[in-house]
């Protein structure tokens, strides 16, 4: 019965009817069981003399699931559908927090107990006013959220896509509700917590010489992990920032590992977790996750082409992080980082052309602050700033110089245009 869930109902008038007005004519059996849900519930509260208003429904349906020890999966469909109509027009503060905490337990009950059972969309119902019921609670009270919250991080790897997708956004808006940076430090340590127990399973298994070589099975059992980083590429920029560090770090031991379906989640979710790095103005203080990306661009022959080309943006945007808070660490990995870069020059149709804004990007941002320097009679101290400098503007210039060597008759316009760049940004200062 998914689609009564999208469908917009009026918060001013009476939801039984307004089902009964749209479906009344339909033969669909579950719009019957739905109209006969909702004709019950209004007879319930009517018989109590309260106002027949969306508060009002979900109370009556939410109690109706407590006090029911099983119902039938046609009539508890019916009924969980029912409540995902009528919770999103509750207004702001019409189901208190203490009430809303404990609907959030009858559903997490009733979850637990019905389990594989459950159809998806029923499910997907349950989770959707799971994610409701969170926004009327306390957003500062930690202790208040966290059951439900601890719930639809559970179901944000569920294996059913729609019931997992409807988990992630309601995580997300969560994320941006809350406003306590106590409470947001708690919520972004579950994830890490999840996070490190998915990663271990994962490394775990694709380690273990028992499969039997079919990828497809090493993917399956990669696939919590998986949904955990398509969680993380929503809620990064919500994350606090003692704890988006930790989680860097263990999506970095999940890229490192180099297995081909995890490296390629893993860059998607570094691009997230770097993008919010930006909006938060956080610094990388730690070089590892350069070298690593490095390692995986120079050694392209072993890695698909698109993964390849967006780890060589993240170095792009690696190297800019580095620059904002360890100079010495960005200059150190300039080199390398346009070695890395360079071969795809060379590479056909759009690979070379992106290689090369990328490489120009990393020029123009950083070869400019170093190119003081240069034509100096400065001698410098060995293991000083400015040697290391130095240093790396010769090495950055041989790495261009040995490209042109390698090359067989005149090196292609994409190459040229870099080493334009270059020139010119030795001669800004």
């Amino acid at each position: 019965m998914e689609e009564d869930h999208t469908e917009s109902f009026k918060d001013g008038s009476d939801l039984c009817q307004q089902l009964m007005d749209r479906y009344a004519n339909s033969a669909a059996p579950q719009h019957r069981h739905l109209l006969a849900t909702a004709a019950a519930l209004r007879s319930n509260i009517a018989t109590e003399s309260l106002p027949l208003t969306p508060p009002a429904y979900f109370a009556a349906a939410i109690s109706t699931l407590d006090a029911a020890e099983a119902l039938d999966p046609v009539a508890l469909s019916a009924l969980v559908s029912f409540m995902a109509i009528a919770l999103p027009l509750v207004p702001p503060g019409g189901i208190a927090a203490s009430k809303s905490h404990k609907a959030s337990e009858i559903l997490v009950a009733v979850l637990a107990r019905e389990g594989e059972e459950l159809g998806a969309a029923c499910m997907r119902a349950m989770v959707k006013c799971l994610g409701v019921l969170i926004g009327f609670c306390d957003l500062e009270d930690w202790d208040g959220i966290k059951f439900g919250f601890e719930a639809l991080l559970k179901f944000s790897i569920c294996k059913r896509p729609k019931v997992r997708r409807c988990a992630q956004e309601a995580m997300e808006k969560v994320f941006k509700s809350i406003k306590a940076s106590t409470v947001t430090n708690e919520a972004s340590k579950l994830v890490l917590s999840e996070l490190k127990s998915c990663s271990a399973l994962a490394l775990k298994l694709s380690a273990s010489r028992t499969f039997d070589g079919c990828k497809e099975d090493k993917v399956l059992n990669h696939l919590e992990v998986l949904h955990l980083m398509n969680l993380i590429n929503l809620i990064a920029p919500y994350l606090s920032t003692k704890m988006i560090l930790r989680v860097l770090s263990e999506v970095h031991k999940l890229f490192s590992f180099m297995s081909s379906e995890l490296a390629r989640h893993a860059l998607k979710t570094i691009e997230a977790i770097f993008e919010a790095f930006r909006i938060k103005n956080i610094v990388l203080e730690k070089e590892d996750i350069v070298v690593s990306l490095t390692s995986f661009v120079y050694l392209r022959d072993k890695n698909s082409l698109d993964t390849v080309i967006l780890a060589s943006k993240l170095l792009g945007v690696a190297m800019d992080l580095l620059y904002n808070g360890q100079s010495s660490l960005w200059i150190k990995n300039l080199p390398p980082v346009c070695r890395s870069v360079i071969g795809l020059l060379n590479f056909e149709g759009n690979t070379a052309s992106q290689a090369s804004n990328i490489l120009k990007d990393v020029l123009k941002h950083h070869i400019s602050h170093l190119s003081v320097l240069m034509g100096t009679d400065q001698t410098f101290i060995d293991g000083s700033l400015e040697r290391v400098k130095a240093d790396a503007i010769e090495s950055t210039c041989a790495v261009f110089e040995d490209a042109l060597s390698s090359t067989d008759g005149i090196p292609n316009e994409h190459v040229l245009s870099v080493i334009s760049v270059l020139f010119l940004e030795l001669g800004t200062n």
